[in-house]
């Protein structure tokens, strides 16, 4: 990180000058000593090296129209039955040896659901209304008991929602799992800039600042010496997920298994997207490697191929749940030449609150403001032996991204239940009211079934609307 002249203005002064932004100095002669001194403090806490990085990332981009064709590095469990045994093996044997660990991105609020909060303390339950955070909670709680040991569980949150959430975990005593075992972390942010190039100014005396993105997760890491102790203690991998799917696998021994056989740096889950327009990344190949498109970048010729057969070629989509590799997220975590970031940023055009050039204080009706971002399925591009599992959507995938529609509470709450009335059918039990499932009594599908065909005793405790069926005291 490029430190600048402690309290020394001048200084600093000549350093954002010699890059173009000395005009946030603009209101200084206005400023207190207070003011002055908090925002000298700012200035010293952005990494201007990488700052300069995103801007010639996202506003000189050098992209290569590279060949794409279909990846080949394809597993489906429902196709290979034997094999996903296999694999399954390998991956509850790497849990009983505490070298796999869980990690949630979750520096989402949750204004766009109506909720005042972390994203991740959003209820998500149809019938408990349990937050997001518990249920993933409880999923690893079950892990710990049936392994006797407790994984890792890593949370990366942002500056707006950090103390909230710590706060919260604390609320909820760490949801019956060791508090030294969760390791809850902010990522890091840059300055917002305008469509010059120039950063913009929240206050006379602070930067506007944003998060940077998901696939800023590995410098955080590194940052908050996850990385040195998941070292220590013989973490190898992660199973990385986003805070907002309640239905996820948080530790998938199959997934995990196929991950760790195939010696692949980084692995992911994709869904058969519903339609070539389904606003989710798409898995393509490109240099004989496996990358994402986002939806939004994708071409059209490649959103429309189709095969032999009329069916769409490129239908494979991102769902953001990998596999990863301690090893490989060190490395991501900064690149040693030039001691920059190793991905690239990419611009979000956002509408961003600013001051003018005589002090007010804007609220644009537009997008006015860019926003600088990694991409964390960006690594990719540089993973050994990249792997995709094939899963079903509704068995694992039910987002949470708005309050009304696609992808909304309703259709996630819905999909929960109809999950669970699918297990409960696998397993010969009948009922006709709505059941929840508890991750304490099983957070899989196949970890369902044999509970119940090992005669697990179980309760179902009542609610309004419905029943949570939980494990027996």
């Amino acid at each position: 990180m490029k430190v600048l002249p402690k309290d020394n203005k001048d200084d600093i002064v000549g350093y954002l000058k010699s890059n173009g932004q000395e005009e946030i100095f603009r209101f200084w002669e206005d400023l207190n000593t207070k003011e002055r001194s908090l925002f000298l403090d700012q200035l010293n806490n952005i990494d201007w090296e990488e700052c300069q990085k995103a801007l010639t990332d996202v506003f000189s981009p050098t992209e290569a129209r590279e060949a794409v064709t279909c990846p080949a590095d394809i597993f489906s469990s429902k196709d290979n039955e034997k094999q996903a045994k296999e694999y399954r093996q390998v991956g509850e044997e790497l849990l009983s040896q505490g070298r796999v660990a869980a990690l949630t991105v979750a520096g989402g609020q949750g204004t766009r659901l109506g909720h005042s909060g972390p994203k991740g303390t959003f209820p998500c339950g149809p019938v408990t209304q349990k937050t997001l955070f518990r249920q993933y909670g409880e999923s690893l709680l079950y892990f710990s008991k049936k392994f006797s040991i407790t994984p890792y569980w890593f949370v990366m949150t942002s500056t707006s929602n950090h103390q909230d959430t710590v706060s919260y975990f604390k609320k909820a005593e760490y949801f019956g799992l060791s508090p030294k075992k969760i390791k809850i972390f902010s990522q890091g942010e840059l300055p917002v800039f305008d469509e010059n190039g120039k950063v913009l100014l929240e206050s006379k005396y602070s930067i506007a600042t944003s998060p940077n993105g998901h696939g800023g997760v590995f410098q955080a890491l590194h940052r908050s010496k996850s990385i040195k102790l998941m070292e220590e203690d013989g973490v190898d991998f992660i199973s990385y997920f986003q805070v907002d799917n309640p239905m996820v696998y948080c530790l998938d021994p199959l997934f995990i298994g196929l991950h760790a056989s195939k010696k692949s740096d980084m692995s992911s889950k994709a869904v058969v997207k519903k339609t070539p327009q389904e606003k989710v990344g798409i898995f393509v190949r490109k240099q004989n490697r496996i990358q994402v498109l986002e939806y939004s970048d994708a071409p059209r010729e490649i959103l429309q191929a189709v095969d032999e057969n009329g069916n769409p070629l490129f239908n494979l989509g991102n769902i953001a749940i990998h596999m990863i590799n301690r090893t490989f997220i060190k490395k991501l975590s900064r690149n040693s030449k030039n001691k920059t970031s190793y991905l690239p940023y990419h611009p979000a055009h956002k509408k961003v609150p600013f001051l003018d050039r005589i002090g007010l204080s804007k609220m644009p009706d537009k997008p006015n403001a860019i926003k600088a971002e990694m991409f964390v399925f960006d690594s990719l591009s540089v993973a050994e032996n990249g792997q995709i599992q094939i899963i079903s959507r509704d068995e694992q995938f039910a987002p949470i991204k708005n309050a009304k529609g696609e992808d909304s509470i309703e259709t996630s709450r819905q999909l929960l239940l109809d999950r669970g009335k699918g297990w409960l059918n696998a397993a010969g039990i009948r009922s006709d009211e709505n059941i929840e499932i508890s991750p304490l009594f099983a957070p899989t599908k196949e970890y369902f079934i044999e509970e119940c065909t090992k005669k697990t005793p179980f309760k179902m405790e009542k609610h309004t609307n419905g029943a949570e069926l939980v494990p027996q005291a």
